[in-house]
């Protein structure tokens, strides 16, 4: 039997509030907080030597950080690749020379596209969306007991390493009086739900991790990351015995949990292709400002390559978004620039099984001129079947199983 599935898809697209303190996430296409070191016969060179190093150092982080560890041998040598053709911006900072040598920090940037390109010519798949960010929460124990806030060794190590890029961004508190009222080192370790709640309303975070570093014997240490999430909690651990000193192993050990988090976010946001998709959604606001911010907001989704405005009034748009990845990436992906992809049952037209599964509603199906859709071709589709429509005699309206074909919105007639 032939049949059509409707060709365009309706939800409704309802901006969340826009006010109150939210925590920003950074970009991933930039590695921070490189540090390098180089000799040579004179300080120029030793220069140009630390910043090819630290370049292409840059390069190998960021092309692993975009991709998952098992694919990781299929990745090109970045000290191979014109990393030249690739950088968009390169920021210097904490320069010292000497005789033949130079040190500094590096934060290199880039560019989406070719890095895109040269990680799809390769066959890998890419994750380019970070999740939320969460708040982290670096509790030491030593010798001298528990200690929280403050500048102590174990979150001056945290502070040092670039954990706004990574795809499982992290906030550090300030640390402030306010920070040490809601909460001392006792409540964080244990958890303590309230306390921990008030921490993130005031960093607009939902997941708390607190790393906990065990440093009562010289040589050893012990770290756990307990993970506090809205929907779920997790926990980390690993013991490092090698005799270095404690911040060293602790720099061995934020890799280690950032890697786990990352790795757990990249099994779920990982995109194979670059193939587009189009969304046709109805954007409703109350304002022109409103509508401005929500269209920056759009544009600034990783997985949205481009928007198109269909009609515009004063109350609603339709806009279509052609972007990447599968409908629940994307629908993450609005989440997190405080954009929900919704709407009500009866406001959608699904486009196809697939997308109606992942969004966990029925796939309206049109009948063919000649055939009507059956029971048997919903069951094979795996979709809720249409209700059947019991229609009045003479009304012109659908025969019970069809619904009509999507009629485009009508041209607006009042504009702003």
């Amino acid at each position: 039997m032939k049949n059509r599935l409707l060709s365009i898809v309706l939800f409704g697209l309802l901006a969340l509030s826009f006010g109150g303190l939210s925590a920003q996430a950074g970009n991933v296409f930039e590695v921070q907080k490189i540090k390098v070191d180089a000799s040579a016969a004179s300080t120029s060179l030793a220069r140009a030597a630390a910043l090819r190093e630290g370049q292409t150092k840059a390069l190998s982080m960021v092309m692993r950080r975009l991709t998952k560890q098992e694919e990781w041998e299929k990745l090109p040598d970045s000290q191979a690749l014109d990393f030249e053709n690739l950088v968009e911006g390169l920021r210097i900072s904490n320069e010292k020379t000497g005789p033949g040598r130079y040190l500094a920090s590096l934060s290199v940037q880039f560019k989406p596209a070719p890095l895109r390109d040269l990680l799809r010519g390769v066959g890998v798949a890419i994750t380019e969306v970070q999740s939320r960010p969460a708040l982290l929460l670096p509790v030491l124990e030593d010798l001298e007991g528990l200690q929280s806030w403050g500048e102590h060794w174990w979150r001056q190590e945290w502070a040092a390493y670039d954990i706004d890029n990574s795809l499982a961004p992290m906030l550090l508190p300030l640390g402030d009086l306010e920070d040490t009222e809601i909460a001392n080192a006792e409540d964080i370790l244990i958890g303590d739900p309230a306390k921990l709640q008030r921490l993130n309303e005031r960093y607009g975070t939902d997941t708390v991790v607190v790393a906990h570093a065990l440093a009562d014997v010289e040589g050893q240490l012990g770290v756990t990351a307990y993970i506090f999430g809205a929907e779920e909690s997790d926990v980390i651990v690993r013991t490092y015995r090698t005799g270095t000193p404690h911040p060293e192993m602790g720099q061995r050990a934020i890799d280690e949990v950032m890697g786990i988090l990352a790795a757990r976010w990249k099994s779920v946001a990982a995109v194979v292709s670059d193939e587009k998709q189009v969304l046709q959604v109805r954007a409703s606001y109350t304002s022109l400002a409103d509508w401005t911010r929500l269209l920056e907001r759009l544009n600034a989704v990783d997985l949205v390559r481009q928007v198109t405005i269909v009609e515009l009034t004063k109350n609603y748009a339709y806009v279509d978004l052609a972007y990447i990845g599968s409908v629940p990436q994307l629908t993450n992906n609005l989440d997190q620039n405080e954009l929900v992809l919704g709407g009500s049952l009866t406001a959608r037209l699904v486009a196809n099984a697939e997308t109606a599964s992942a969004l966990g509603v029925a796939a309206y199906i049109e009948a063919a001129p000649d055939e009507a859709a059956t029971p048997e071709v919903e069951a094979a589709l795996d979709v809720e079947a249409v209700p059947e429509i019991e229609t009045p005699q003479g009304s012109g309206t659908p025969s019970a199983g069809q619904l009509p074909a999507f009629t485009p919105p009508p041209t607006a007639r009042e504009t702003p």
